[in-house]
């Protein structure tokens, strides 16, 4: 009963750990660079925020650890990334991964991690709840539903 009641907080509790230790070795291990905009996809989308928008992937040119020129998008869309062609971001890209690159912004590394945190902080209050009448049943205290009776 006690593993049903904490599973949840613990998954996200898990989850958040992972994603977090994720960024921070993806932010150790990456080279950090200019990138211009080439071309930004566009389609509708809809956010519990705002509704109905428009989400924008940029695709950037920048030069690899080979010295090629690469272009690569960031695998990621938001209605904040209406670039302009040609114009430069800071982007974050690892040497071992052609054509895999971040916007250095909290969009893209640090949102999720904080974002499944808090369903793991909001998940536990419940789950506090049910283990303190657990603990009341199990006590033999008053019934939590009593029935009623003829």
């Amino acid at each position: 009963m006690w593993f049903l009641i904490f599973l949840l907080p613990v998954a996200f509790l898990c989850a958040a750990i992972y994603l977090t230790f994720a960024t921070l070795m993806f932010y150790a291990n990456a080279e950090r660079t200019s990138g211009e905009v080439t071309r930004v996809y566009e389609w509708e989308d809809w956010t519990p925020w705002t509704g109905d928008t428009i989400a924008y992937g940029p695709v950037f040119r920048y030069r690899f650890t080979d010295g090629s020129l690469t272009e690569a998008s960031t695998g990621q869309s938001s209605p904040n990334w209406n670039f302009e062609i040609g114009s430069r971001h800071e982007i974050l890209y690892l040497p071992s991964r052609k054509g895999d690159v971040k916007l250095d912004n909290f969009e893209t590394l640090w949102a999720l991690p904080i974002v499944i945190a808090g369903f793991a902080a909001a998940s536990l209050l419940p789950a506090l709840l049910g283990a303190l009448l657990l603990l009341r049943w199990l006590r033999g205290g008053t019934k939590i539903f009593p029935s009623k009776g003829p």
